[in-house]
């Protein structure tokens, strides 16, 4: 890793000539991640920094100019900045993909009418099958039932029957349980999207 640092200084000094040979500059930034560069930018300066030579060789050492505290309350409001300034990018992007996605807040309405209704046909689906399963299971058990009170041991395929009925019903509950989940978790982000479209377009609309 030094070889390779070293040799890319080296190139940067080549490329840059011999008037510049002397003004490669190593600093590191508010996530500690170390940075070179034929000067240091200025809201880095008072952080300290080193001069390398062409051999890459620590030529001067500026020790930083503030105190450690400030240092660090200044990387932080940095870091702050920058996290900021991500997520408004990030809030940009979404209002751009918004508004190009739909051409009114009719069509957002449509959407989780539709998204509502489709989910609405798989729980009723859901609840078919688990109904038919759990009469299914209630049998099993009733003839497992009927072995007992004669005194039989339950027979195996009857025994695989029902831990296999068992484990569908299991399965049908917990896609049920998924599904209201999934509409809750649609219903919250497209009612969020549908105040963030009328906020974007000055639309006071009730849908």
């Amino acid at each position: 890793m030094v070889m390779k640092i070293r040799l890319l200084l080296l190139l940067m000094l080549t490329a840059a000539g011999p008037v510049l040979a002397q003004s490669v500059y190593r600093w590191v930034d508010e996530n500690g991640e170390t940075h070179y560069g034929q000067s240091v930018p200025p809201e880095f300066a008072d952080y300290g920094y080193e001069r390398l030579g062409p051999d890459g060789t620590v030529r001067e050492r500026v020790e930083p100019a503030l105190p450690p505290e400030e240092l660090k309350r200044r990387r932080e409001l940095r870091a702050e900045q920058a996290r900021q300034e991500a997520e408004q990018r990030t809030q940009q992007t979404r209002d751009r993909m918004l508004l190009a996605t739909y051409s009114s807040e009719q069509d957002l309405i449509d959407t989780l009418e539709t998204q509502m209704t489709s989910i609405n046909s798989q729980r009723t689906s859901i609840r078919m099958a688990v109904n038919l399963v759990e009469s299914r299971f209630e049998s099993l058990i009733g003839q497992a039932a009927n072995h007992s009170r004669q005194g039989n041991p339950v027979p195996q395929p009857l025994q695989a029957s029902i831990s296999e009925t068992r484990d569908e019903l299991r399965r049908l509950r917990s896609d049920l349980d998924a599904l209201n989940q999934r509409e809750e978790r649609t219903r919250e982000r497209l009612l969020a999207d549908l105040e963030r479209y009328r906020a974007l377009t000055g639309s006071a609309e009730d849908g």
